[in-house]
């Protein structure tokens, strides 16, 4: 008897729909692509992660559309080669707007020059059509903390 309930157990569980992804898992999934597209510089596979009404600002104080911050990935001039998160929150403010805050560790080339810096971050994403969408964003550079030997 304890043989065939597990069977039927084991049975209905594998016809039973997989869970969907929350909100939640589908903003951190459109954000991983928005991450890996601007890494790559590919300004195709970036764009539709974009709303067009974009409002990006940077750390150093420069805001751009989606135009300006797409032809600046395009370019190259700034090449990001590494985006690594820490403490990231992901907060659903209505079914189509969500909130994603953090820090972040970035690594980057300006031209010959190698930069590794960190930031905090705000970016909103909005659901355009059904799709997931960084609607606004914006950083602020943080400076690393002075090391100061131990008190003895």
């Amino acid at each position: 008897m304890r043989r065939q309930l597990l069977v039927l157990a084991l049975i209905l569980s594998a016809s039973l729909p997989a869970r969907a992804a929350s909100v939640e898992d589908d903003v951190r999934a459109a954000d991983t692509k928005r991450v890996l597209a601007t890494i790559a510089g590919n300004d195709a596979r970036l764009s539709p992660l974009l709303s067009n009404a974009l409002i990006y600002a940077h750390a150093d104080g420069r805001v751009q559309t989606k135009a300006e911050f797409l032809n600046a990935v395009k370019s190259a001039r700034f090449k990001y080669e590494a985006y690594d998160y820490d403490d990231v929150k992901v907060t659903k403010v209505t079914d189509e707007v969500v909130i994603m805050t953090g820090k972040a560790h970035l690594r980057a080339t300006a031209g010959d020059v190698h930069v590794a810096f960190a930031l905090k971050f705000l970016a909103v994403w909005r659901s355009e059509e059904g799709v997931w969408r960084l609607f606004a964003y914006q950083s602020a550079k943080l400076s690393e903390p002075a090391v100061t030997p131990a008190a003895k």
